[in-house]
């Protein structure tokens, strides 16, 4: 059997973006992710635990602070 020697970036710039996108999808359904991807993840996992504790703890929050994070809910929801 012979050896060939491709290089994995002509491989890539050969392909449709249709062909890309099938490959990403592809290696994502096996587990695989981008780690910029994992990063933004694990950030956006320490956000989410501390935002979830103001669940059910409206009464600890003055006035100003209930409605600032009102205010903020308005911008991103809006």
């Amino acid at each position: 059997m012979a050896n060939i020697d491709i290089d994995i970036d002509d491989i890539l710039w050969g392909m449709s973006d249709r062909e890309k996108q099938e490959l990403v999808d592809d290696l994502y359904e096996d587990g695989y992710i981008a780690k910029k991807d994992d990063d933004a993840k694990s950030t956006d996992d320490a956000w989410n635990e501390e935002v979830y504790k103001l669940f059910n703890s409206k009464w600890r929050l003055s006035k100003e602070d209930e409605e600032t994070i009102l205010n903020i809910t308005k911008k991103i929801i809006a």
